[in-house]
């Protein structure tokens, strides 16, 4: 997922605005770069994590995310 390798672990149906704050916790607030990454879900169903993390990095708390934290 967006060249985090290794071993990760995944959450699905993550809320935009928990999103923003887990980043912003455990990493550097930005799911495009650092140990942890994001892609944007689909909202109602699990999403896999997509090939190329998140654009431009920027949250949205409107939007649901799939968060990958490299081990």
């Amino acid at each position: 997922m967006g060249g985090l390798g290794g071993n990760k672990v995944c959450l699905s149906q993550v809320p935009g605005s928990a999103a923003i704050a887990i980043d912003g916790e455990l990493d550097d607030g930005s799911g495009a770069t650092g140990r942890l990454r994001a892609t944007q879900g689909t909202s109602g169903q699990n999403t896999i994590p997509a090939s190329g993390a998140l654009g431009g990095g920027v949250y949205s708390k409107d939007n649901v995310y799939t968060l990958c934290y490299r081990m």
